[in-house]
Parts: structure tokens; sequence; C-alpha cells
């Protein structure tokens, strides 16, 4: 700690500071006013139990009173904090106000003009799904924000989805539309919340798998309203998911990330060949569309492009794979 007299100039610099008087300051600290003229003259110390108690009257940390100095930097944050929380308060209650207005007003016209409720509904869910990005329905909550952000977000599109469905008498295409924005959000939001978890080393394995069984769905959603070649398409699905499920199952375990990496490239490399080889198989295309001739660029343009990707992408991939070799073989030495 310092000195007395600089630690008593310092007291007495705040407490003018909080327009206190030594009788006010000693009030609210109970202790006798010449106890706080004795701290100010730099006769003694206040006592250790009375730190904390100091500090808020004075509206000091303990670091400050320590130090007998003001800490800049610290006032600085503390500033900056109390500002955003203001703004951001304020942004709250303005959203939450026009929303408020606007929905009233809504609701005031659809009965004026049709004597009945009928396209306000839209507007209601409209307003729901606006508020839940902006400002969102996280300000009600202290944790687990971005789960609840993901939550009610989706929630009020699929509110809105089936608002505007059943206003328009096409339900049909509600189904296809919620699973569509599920796999959007399966992609985004789940290896994210999924981080902080116990089963965080599986957070993308769980997404893309989740996102290619949403995707399976999807397909047999759309099939049941327009008949297509369903087996097809889901076999076409499952080898474009493939690449990002097996590389998804190489990061789980605890290889050199050189090494991981050049793996994960050999794997989409192989898997985007392939895929396309059974497109081509089960769609029926041209006899040559694989047929590599570099001498004929305007029949066989789609094979050619295809080889030099793939060679390409082994090529990167055996760049990774050496890299981490040698990282691991340095590292022994």
């Amino acid at each position: 700690m310092t000195d007395r007299k600089t630690l008593g100039s310092f007291i007495k610099a705040k407490r003018i500071e909080k327009n206190y008087s030594q009788k006010d300051l000693a009030e609210l600290l109970y202790v006798t006013e010449g106890a706080v003229s004795k701290w100010e003259r730099g006769a003694s110390y206040p006592d250790i139990t009375l730190i904390a108690d100091i500090c808020r009257a004075l509206d000091i940390s303990e670091h400050e009173f320590i130090t007998a100095s003001t800490d800049t930097n610290a006032r600085k944050v503390q500033t900056e904090a109390k500002h955003y929380r203001a703004i951001r308060g304020a942004w709250f209650w303005v959203s939450t106000i026009s929303y408020s207005v606007a929905l009233i007003i809504c609701f005031i016209c659809n009965l004026a003009v049709n004597h009945k409720l009928s396209w306000f509904f839209v507007v209601l869910a409209s307003l729901v799904c606006a508020y839940s990005f902006v400002p969102t329905f996280t300000s009600f909550f202290k944790t687990d924000k971005l789960l609840v952000f993901a939550v009610t977000s989706l929630t009020s599109i699929s509110l809105l989805l089936f608002t505007c469905a059943v206003y328009t008498n096409t339900i049909f295409w509600f189904p296809t539309a919620c699973v569509g924005v599920l796999i959007g959000y399966a992609l985004l939001f789940l290896p994210i919340i999924l981080s902080k978890s116990k089963i965080s080393k599986f957070k993308f394995l769980i997404s893309f798998a989740s996102a290619l069984i949403l995707t399976v769905l999807l397909l047999v959603v759309i099939n049941a309203w327009h008949p297509f070649a369903l087996k097809s398409a889901i076999l076409m699905t499952c080898y474009g998911f493939m690449p990002f499920i097996l590389c998804s199952i190489i990061c789980v375990f605890n290889i050199e990330r050189f090494i991981k990496s050049g793996v994960c490239v050999f794997i989409s490399a192989q898997t985007f060949y392939f895929t396309g080889y059974v497109a081509n198989k089960l769609f029926n295309l041209k006899e040559n569309y694989y047929k590599v001739d570099f001498t004929n660029w305007i029949t066989n343009i789609n094979a050619n492009i295809f080889f030099i990707v793939l060679m390409s992408l082994l090529f990167i991939s055996l760049i990774f794979i050496a890299i981490g070799i040698f990282r691991i073989y340095k590292s022994k030495k």
C-alpha cells in the first residue's frame, strides 16, 4: 500500500469529488469524524475491514484505493460498458414500442376495412419473426443466449410460414419450407451450440449427420406431393454428404493437423469423383461423360475438368500429409 499521506490526499480528493463532508463520509462508514480526519491528514491508515466500505462510498475500486490513484483504463472500460448498456436498452425499448404500435395500427385497420381479423395474423406472425431477430428474445435470458436465439428465431420463422400457408390456403408447401429452414439451422447453429458441451469433438459429425437426415426427410416430403426418382435422389444425397461426414469422423481423432487436413482433402477428392460417377450412372448421362481425352475438349470437357480437379486435390492432400510427417519428425528430434 502507498504511504499514509498519499492515501489520505487521495481519500480527501475522492470525498470532495462526491461532495461529501468528513461528517457525511464518517456516517456512511459508521466511524467518527475524527477517524476520517486522521486518514486524510496521513496520521493513520483506515482499518483493513473498512476498505470495501470506503471503496463503495467513494465509488472507487480496491486497486485504486491500494495504489491511491485513479485507474483511467478501468474507468474508461466501465464508462463504455454503461454507455453500451444504455444504448442496448434504448434499442430494445424503441424496437419493442415500434413493433407494438405497428401491431395495434394493423389490428385497427384490419377490423375497420374487413370488419374481421384476416391478414392481421400474417402481420402478427411477421412482427414476431422480426422481433426474434431484432432485438431478439435473448434480452429476457441471461445464459444460453445463442440457443435461445436459435430456438426462438426458428420457431418464429415456422410460425410465419404456417400463417402464410393457412392464409393462402396452400398448406402443402409448409412442411417442405420448414424442413429446408431446419437444415440451415442444423448446419449453422449445431456446431456452435455443441462446442461447449461434453460431446464437442463430435459437433461437426452431429451437425452434418443431422443435415443429411433432414435432407432425406425433405426429399420424402417433396416426393409426397410431386413424385420423382426418390431412391436415386436419396442415394445422391448420401454420396454428396459423404465427404463432410467422413471428414468430421477424421476430425474426432487426435492426429497432426496437417495430416488430418491432407486426409480430409484426399477423402473429398475421392468422394467428389465417385459421386459424379454415380450420378452419371443413375441419371443415364452421356457415356463419354467420364472419358478423359485432352485432345478433344469439345465432347470430353466435363471428364477433363473432373480429372484436373481430382489430380489437383490429390496433389494438395499429398503436400499436407508430407508437411505433417515432417513436423512430427522434426518434433521428435
